[in-house]
């Protein structure tokens, strides 16, 4: 990176004061985040990075300070992000906050029919800056931070500002800066509602066309994966990757007891107690009965209005084009599911599809449009 920014590390209570009283001067701040889900069994949050006026600021939750006070401040009631929801939902599972308006530069590049959206590709556009990308995948929960690692954090926050001011101007030449607030308005609403917990966690990807003796030997699998996860504060895949779990539940399920000498290769760090503690998993596995096994995956049955498939054909196609005629992805006017519920049987009327379909106000303004052009 050919170019430097002084930054602030805020890990103590003088640099904390220094930054709350800078915060009490702005209307705006500019903010990201750095989480470590490569390193540990839980997601937290490690970094804040927020850029105000000419100052930039790189504040440590990790550090035996109260941060909750930042987030009251007059600067972050009204902030930038690039890509907010992660950032947006690390932030109010961990500080339950959630600003007044947030002005998502991603989004607002999507808007303005922007085909790149990374923000090293758009600072990149407007201000003939490289970002470099090394540290994407770094453990933020070294300390001291290293400050290679610092410059990379920092740099994601110095042109938010800029680039919401040229965005901004964009959208309000478009007459769509309502859209992007009214669609960063919904994403401030979904950051604070948590996935519900999923009844059978361990049933993965690839885990349907698997037979009730090997979804036995896999469930049994997984649940030990996750006790060695949590214990070794490691992500589960690295103590066993799904590839490697798959592969062990189909050589073992073709016997009527464990043998060890069926597994395939294992982790170099299986060994001692691990290695002890995963056969003992095995055998307790293989004589648990037949009639505790998982169901094996049934096929959902289809939905009670199947959607009308001439009609769902005919949205498409009328969707697709008005996108092209806005330069807009077209998944932005109504995603799959969106669709399905416009093209629901039965005399139903629109503004009903369109309640369904749990659009915004942008969104079916956009398809009053597309009725008409289309319908008359």
């Amino acid at each position: 990176m050919s170019f430097e920014h002084p930054y602030t590390i805020v890990d103590n209570e003088s640099s904390l004061q220094a930054l709350l009283r800078e915060l009490e001067f702005y209307d705006i701040a500019a903010v990201d985040t750095e989480a470590d889900p490569m390193f540990h069994y839980a997601v937290s949050l490690c970094l804040v990075q927020i850029t105000i006026g000419d100052s930039h600021w790189l504040v440590d939750p990790l550090a035996n300070i109260d941060l909750s006070p930042i987030f009251k401040t007059r600067a972050m009631q009204h902030i930038i992000l690039h890509g907010a929801d992660y950032d947006l939902r690390l932030l109010w599972q961990r500080y339950q906050y959630s600003p007044k308006s947030v002005f998502d530069t991603m989004l607002a590049a999507k808007f303005v029919g922007e085909e790149k959206l990374g923000l090293a590709d758009l600072v990149y556009k407007y201000f003939q800056k490289s970002l470099e990308k090394g540290n994407q995948k770094a453990d933020w929960t070294k300390r001291p931070l290293p400050e290679d690692m610092c410059n990379y954090a920092m740099h994601d926050t110095v042109f938010l500002h800029e680039l919401c001011a040229l965005l901004g101007e964009r959208l309000l030449e478009k007459k769509r800066f309502p859209w992007l607030t009214e669609t960063c308005s919904e994403l401030l609403e979904h950051a604070k509602v948590s996935a519900p917990p999923k009844k059978d966690p361990w049933r993965i990807n690839g885990s349907s066309r698997l037979s009730a003796k090997s979804l036995n030997l896999f469930k049994h699998l997984w649940e030990w994966r996750e006790k060695e996860a949590k214990e070794m504060d490691r992500p589960p895949y690295k103590v066993l990757s799904p590839d490697l779990m798959f592969l062990i539940v189909k050589e073992l399920s073709a016997l009527s007891e464990f043998d060890a000498n069926a597994l395939p290769k294992l982790p170099r760090n299986f060994s001692g107690k691990r290695l002890e503690s995963f056969y003992e998993m095995f055998k307790t596995a293989f004589q648990e009965p037949s009639e505790k096994w998982p169901d094996v995956y049934c096929r959902p049955a289809p939905p009670l209005n199947p959607p009308n498939a001439e009609l769902l054909d005919i949205l498409k196609n009328w969707r697709d084009k008005k996108a092209a005629s806005l330069s807009l992805d077209s998944s932005m006017l109504a995603n799959r599911i969106q669709l399905i519920a416009l093209a629901t049987p039965g005399n139903i009327s629109w503004e009903e599809r369109f309640e369904n379909a749990h659009f915004m106000i942008w969104q079916k303004n956009i398809w009053i449009e597309i009725l008409q052009q289309n319908m008359n």
